[in-house]
């Protein structure tokens, strides 16, 4: 069994099959975003919120460990809920929106509801 398709059939289905590919890649991958959170200040707030707190060494260590994972835990949820890339403050001269106030409210509940 033998197909006959012509030139220009063939031509025009490559034709509009790229595009179409491409848009339905785009429309089911699309290409991340990105935002700024600023890393350094967050870590020196919490920091000198565990220095008024007067705690000892354990105790220090035990909290300083806690935030270091839910850290990290907030900041790669909202990146692949998101589909953004998060960049520090300093490689950011502007344009791109700031989500650190938001992510630290985050890591902040976080902590709170850990057992003390």
């Amino acid at each position: 069994m033998t197909i006959n398709v012509s030139l220009p059939t063939l031509v025009l289905s490559v034709a509009l099959s790229i595009p179409t590919t491409l848009i339905i890649n785009h429309l089911v991958n699309p290409p991340p975003r990105f935002a700024v959170f600023d890393l350094k200040g967050t870590v020196q707030a919490y920091s000198k919120d565990l220095a008024e707190q007067g705690l000892d060494e354990g105790a220090l260590t035990v909290k300083t460990r806690q935030f270091s994972v839910m850290l990290d835990a907030v900041l790669t949820r909202y990146s692949h809920q998101n589909n953004v890339t998060l960049l520090v403050e300093p490689a950011v001269i502007k344009g791109l929106p700031n989500v650190t106030k938001s992510l630290q409210k985050e890591v902040s509940h976080a902590i709170a509801r850990l057992p003390s």
